[in-house]
Order: C-alpha cells, then sequence, then structure tokens
C-alpha cells in the first residue's frame, strides 16, 4: 500500500475534463485499472462517449440520476437508447462498445473504476443521448 486517498480531499482538487463536462480526481491507480470520483450537480450530466476497449464499473455513492446507454454501432436507431434511474448503492459495468451518458436527478458523487486510457486515449466521444 503506497498511500491513502480521501474521497472529500481528492474532490477539492478534482481536474476538469473539458470532453465530458465533469471533475475528475484520481483515487487509486494502478497497472490495469484506475478508481476515479467526481461530483455532478444535480441537472447535469456527464457528456455522451464510449470506449473501444475495456470495461467502466460506476458505484453511486450518493444522489440519484439516470443513465443512458446504447450500441455505439446502432445509436442512429430510434429504439436503440436504453435508459434506467439509479440512485445511491447502485453498481454496473458499462462494456466496451457502449455509448453511455449519466444525468444526475440530484447531487451526485460517483465512483468509477477503468483503465487509465478511458480519461485520456480511448475515449469517442458521441452525439448526446438525453435532453
Amino acid at each position: 500500500m503506497s498511500s491513502i486517498t480521501n474521497i472529500k480531499e481528492a474532490l477539492a482538487q478534482a481536474k476538469k475534463d473539458e470532453s465530458v463536462g465533469i471533475s475528475i480526481a484520481t483515487l487509486s491507480s494502478g497497472q490495469d485499472f484506475c478508481l476515479f470520483c467526481t461530483e455532478i450537480p444535480k441537472g447535469h450530466k456527464v457528456g455522451c462517449h464510449y470506449h473501444i476497449e475495456g470495461d467502466e464499473i460506476y458505484s453511486i455513492l450518493s444522489g440519484e440520476g439516470v443513465i443512458y446507454t446504447a450500441a455505439a454501432d446502432k445509436m442512429e436507431e430510434d429504439d436503440s437508447i436504453n435508459f434506467r434511474p439509479v440512485v445511491a448503492g447502485d453498481n454496473f459495468t458499462i462494456p466496451a462498445g457502449v455509448v453511455h451518458q449519466l444525468k444526475a436527478s440530484s447531487d451526485m458523487v460517483l465512483l468509477f473504476i477503468c483503465p487509465q486510457s478511458h480519461l485520456n486515449s480511448d475515449r469517442v466521444v458521441a452525439p448526446c443521448l438525453t435532453t
């Protein structure tokens, strides 16, 4: 164990990621995956995107919202968008190739686990799935 990171302290120093419109803090990093967190204010959303390789795991620590998803190769189809309400305590995996967008209906704190590449080299911005 190299260090201990406090979520509240990390969020206070989170850096804005302009491509998805949220501030992201690194909590832990490993060789194959990293643990990140973000705060999403009520009414705000994570920019719509997907990844070519690797899954992403979301864990809602507080708040509630809606997760929107669609297969990247079927976004143009009218019935391709799926959505589901999420609340504090919910955890789910978003596979590679699935477009995703999370919208907060109350102030939300989100933990997410993914490879570091999801934040810099493996992110494809997609058209918005929600209004």
